[in-house]
């Protein structure tokens, strides 16, 4: 689901970071609130990313490329058969031994395989950190 505005979104306790335009390293936020209502396009400094999990199974992702586009993904919404959990390297993120998130595979046919139905990444979602 795509989300208008960064004033949209609930201030809520998640875990994740958000990555300020004026700062060497993102804010981590290990299940704590972050009150985006101070924040806009017109604001300085502004978000230039961020994830965020909120534990209910939803992953709000956020990027700035001249304007925000922000995305939330609810998990819930998928068979666990459809989601496959992966881990990254963090960078810049003290204290996070390991980034988490889901692969999100869909069927979608396929004209390469005589129009039956593949599996297909559709997105990579943010799920939180191993600290």
């Amino acid at each position: 689901m795509k989300i208008n505005n960064i004033s949209d979104i609930n201030a809520q306790n998640y875990e994740g970071y958000v990555w300020l335009s004026n700062a060497d390293k993102p804010i981590i936020l290990p299940k704590e609130e972050f009150d985006f209502s101070k924040y806009s396009e017109q604001n300085n400094p502004f978000i230039i990313e961020a994830l965020l999990w909120d534990k209910k199974n939803k992953s709000i992702t956020i990027r700035h490329t001249g304007k925000y586009h922000i995305n939330e993904f609810d998990l819930s919404k998928y068979s666990d058969e459809n989601l496959v959990d992966v881990q990254y390297l963090p960078h810049r993120l003290d204290r996070v031994e390991k980034v988490n998130f889901k692969q999100l595979w869909l069927p979608e046919e396929d004209e390469n395989c005589e129009g039956m139905e593949v599996l297909k990444m559709k997105a990579l979602v943010f799920t939180g950190f191993k600290f």
